[in-house]
């Protein structure tokens, strides 16, 4: 199922207050911190602005100090950002922190737990960060090695984390660990670690020339032990319920982002055009025109991919939306290579900066999007056509 254009096209004019207004903010905040791409300190000043204005809470109940709107109004925020704020990294940190506060701990949360972190999370009081990936591992449930074992009424967890987004600067982590093992299959469980556990070690920021500020890191967890009421959602169901859930969440929220990213790009390059005032000919025109209408292409599959989202109507034909935007926003950078190389224009650092944030940004994950693809191929083998059997 798919949504009528109309119902998108209503959705658009809803938000169009909120585009204005994260525009306004991205150019007054983001824009006017030229620093901001290269450093490795990250802008709590910005993000308690953020926490200000409620972007932090964008769609967080108001009863826990959010504005309650929904994950379509994070896409239009998060383009907003980007287009106009030239950061790819500040918007990352949100994403994320949004992701957990929204789905990992709404979703899941006791009362208790969405009443002591949400509203610190909403206001900026409180950063979180999401603890899956292991070094030399990543996040495969077969090679997932933390343990948290339950001894009386604690779970004592050991491990390490790597690649955390926010890591360094979390004031707590939703960490996966493995609980038990049923029929030879480990089972994973989520638990909510502030930072200042003893056995707990927050690892340097590591030292990554993308997607800045925004910081990545580790932690190690040393016979770190946290009572029961730690435990989030339904012991030894986090990766089926949790994890994968979150990376889909991820794939469909940074798509706005990068949308903004995209425009950005051919901003630049009209930029440079005016400034070294350069021919351009037909050709030119005709390649530049064929990326601008695959942009346009690109943000109407945003807007139908979050709506699924919001909808919670997710099937084969959401996975497909997703796949294409990820393969048809890697053609764009490629045809602007192409663009770039053929006509002979020098660009500059800001978009040299920017082109590798989105590359990464697209790059992403690609292991479980070539997982995707093979299904896709598999249950098109079985079925001998392209009906959807998920209703």
């Amino acid at each position: 199922m798919f949504f009528p254009a109309i119902v998108i096209k209503w959705l658009i004019i809803k938000m169009e207050n909120l585009r204005k207004r994260a525009e306004l903010f991205a150019r007054r905040e983001l824009a006017s911190r030229e620093d901001l791409c290269l450093t490795d300190k990250f802008p709590f000043d910005i993000w308690e602005k953020m926490g200000d204005e409620n972007y932090l809470g964008l769609n967080i109940p108001a009863i826990y100090g959010g504005c309650g709107k929904s994950s379509f109004a994070v896409t239009v925020a998060g383009e907003a950002f980007v287009s106009q704020g030239h950061n790819m990294g500040m918007v990352l940190s949100w994403i994320i922190h949004i992701i957990i506060s929204r789905f990992l701990l709404l979703e899941f949360g006791t009362e208790k737990q969405k009443k002591s972190l949400l509203p610190q999370m909403v206001k900026g009081e409180y950063i979180a960060s999401f603890a899956v990936s292991e070094p030399e591992i990543g996040a495969h449930p077969k090679h997932i090695k933390t343990t948290a074992i339950f001894k009386g009424d604690t779970y004592v967890l050991n491990g390490k984390k790597t690649y955390l987004t926010n890591g360094p600067i979390a004031d707590f982590f939703v960490i996966i660990a493995q609980t038990e093992i049923e029929k030879g299959k480990k089972k994973y469980s989520a638990f909510i670690v502030l930072k200042n556990t003893p056995g707990l070690t927050v690892l340097e920021p590591m030292n990554l020339d993308i997607l800045r500020p925004s910081l990545h890191g580790g932690i190690i967890l040393d016979n770190c032990e946290v009572p029961a009421s730690a435990l989030l959602g339904e012991k030894g169901s986090a990766y089926e319920k949790m994890v994968k859930p979150f990376r889909e969440f991820e794939d469909v929220l940074i798509m706005g982002p990068i949308i903004g990213g995209l425009k950005r790009q051919v901003e630049l390059i009209f930029c440079i055009i005016r400034e070294t005032k350069s021919n351009i000919t037909d050709e030119f025109k005709e390649l530049l025109g064929g990326i601008i209408s695959m942009i346009d292409v690109l943000e109407l599959v945003s807007h139908e991919s979050v709506c699924l989202l919001d909808a919670h109507k997710k099937s084969l034909k959401f996975t497909s939306l997703e796949l294409s935007f990820r393969l048809h926003s890697a053609r764009v950078q490629t045809l602007l290579n192409c663009l770039i190389k053929d006509s002979g224009i020098k660009t500059n650092k800001k978009f040299n900066l920017l082109t590798k944030d989105i590359c990464f940004a697209v790059k992403t994950g690609g292991n479980v999007a070539k997982i995707k693809q093979r299904k896709l191929v598999e249950l098109f083998l079985r079925n001998g056509n392209f009906n959807d059997p998920v209703k």
